[in-house]
């Protein structure tokens, strides 16, 4: 017969040993009630017998996020918490929940005598235990431990505990022990390591330590998955070697190319920064700038002139950029270039729309934005119609006329439409089942 959903069988079978992860992640998101529930299900686990089932809900414990032994320790302390039992890891890990010191403190001696990631996790939490005795064992116990894997889950946990007062600088002093010899290979695991704040942990240290060859911090600075150990890598790499700033200049994240602008010699010639100066980055374009006016070069003559050779054969990309950039940097004399790229006879792409659009609503005088973007009230591009209301509504909200009120209060896209309603006047016409749905009545 089929068993029911839940039940636990007799002999620990796979049935209900597959769920434990999923009552981990339940518990794991943060509701008490979950975290309550999950906590009964492994105290009900019977201490003697059942092996696979409670390697099978330890093995799950291991792979959850740390976070969720602090959730299991703060449901442990509610009134009329079940107590757990076994002696193995466990059943101590549980017990070192309890509200009682004595058997915490129990609980601790015997995690210090057990190996595997579970039970140092144990030691780690313990470390900001509210009781002296309980937490001075377990900090012993856990400054003892060099095997990598041991090592990465102590420092998920004492990461998440870093702000409390009780653990005192044990993280500042864990990290000083990882830097010794012996752990330098529990150091290369944390840079590896799944949990994200780990990983960084990890990163910081091995740069700290000069573990990483230069290729690899070029590798990590391009490609790293998570931005805080690319920006780590790049800089590294650009004090080591400001050569490098040229490679990086093509990295993905802004914050590298960002690094990369700042660290290029202040003598590079202004045709090498016009790449960063129409930048897809706002901050990218701002260091791009300070090059130039470092050194007594308006940034606004290099976008004049950058635009003036614009063709049909510039990419999009940096068209869009040039825009940009000189909306931020340039003037009102700058507006006929800007209303070129808007000129609808020659439609440009709606990118280079939008930017200009942007640029001609922060440089054009007040008396002339109206009607020079009015007539672009209707352009088919979303983006480029919701900047010109944008612009409208931010400078000249009382010169609108009623007519390009209303032609923003009837476009089909709800995006623009907020932006026609910040100029007042007119309310956004409601959203009829269609638009909701994403499809057009035409």
């Amino acid at each position: 017969m089929r068993r029911r959903r839940g039940r636990s069988p007799q002999h620990g079978g796979p049935e209900v040993s597959g769920r434990w992860d999923e009552w981990c992640a339940a518990a794991g998101s943060g509701r008490a009630a979950e975290a309550e529930v999950l906590l009964a299900r492994l105290a009900a686990l019977p201490a003697q017998g059942s092996p696979h089932e409670r390697a099978a809900a330890l093995a799950a414990l291991t792979a959850a996020p740390p976070r969720l032994l602090l959730l299991l320790d703060r449901a442990a302390r509610s009134p009329g918490a079940a107590q757990a039992g076994g002696s193995d890891v466990l059943g101590l890990l549980l017990r070192s929940f309890a509200a009682d010191g004595r058997v915490r403190e129990a609980a601790v001696e015997g995690l210090a005598g057990c190996g595997g990631p579970a039970a140092v996790a144990g030691l780690a939490l313990r470390c900001a235990d509210w009781v002296d005795a309980v937490r001075a064992r377990a900090r012993a116990a856990l400054l003892v431990r060099s095997a990598p894997e041991e090592v990465a889950a102590a420092v998920r946990v004492l990461l998440r505990l870093a702000d409390r007062s009780r653990t005192g600088a044990l993280l500042a002093e864990y990290r000083g022990l990882l830097c010794g010899a012996p752990h330098r290979r529990a150091v290369r695991v944390l840079v590896a390591d799944s949990d994200r704040a780990a990983r960084r942990f990890g990163v910081a240290l091995a740069l700290e330590l000069g573990e990483y060859a230069r290729g690899d911090l070029l590798r990590t600075a391009l490609r790293d998955r998570d931005q805080v150990c690319r920006t780590l890598c790049a800089q590294r790499l650009l004090d080591l070697e400001p050569d490098q700033a040229g490679r990086l200049l093509l990295a993905g994240d802004a914050a590298v190319r960002e690094l990369a602008v700042a660290a290029l010699p202040a003598d590079v010639p202004a045709t090498r920064l016009v790449a960063p100066l129409a930048d897809r980055a706002r901050m990218v374009r701002v260091t791009a700038r300070w090059q130039l006016y470092g050194r007594g070069e308006p940034p606004s003559a290099v976008y004049r002139r950058q635009l003036g050779r614009a063709g049909r054969s510039t990419p999009v990309r940096l068209l869009a950029g040039l825009a940009a950039g000189l909306g931020e940097c340039g003037d009102a004399a700058d507006v006929p270039a800007l209303m070129r790229l808007l000129d609808q006879r020659r439609a440009a792409p709606p990118m280079v729309r939008r930017a200009a659009v942007r640029a001609v609503g922060r440089l054009a005088p007040q008396g002339e934005l109206v009607g020079l973007l009015g007539p672009l009230a209707m352009d088919p591009d979303p983006g480029a119609a919701r900047e010109v209301f944008a612009a409208l509504a931010a400078r000249a909200p009382d010169e609108v006329p009623v007519e390009i009120r209303w032609i923003g209060s009837v476009r089909p896209e709800a995006a623009v439409r907020r932006a026609a309603a910040r100029i007042g006047g007119v309310h956004p016409r409601p959203a009829r089942a269609y638009e909701q749905s994403g499809h057009s009545p035409r």
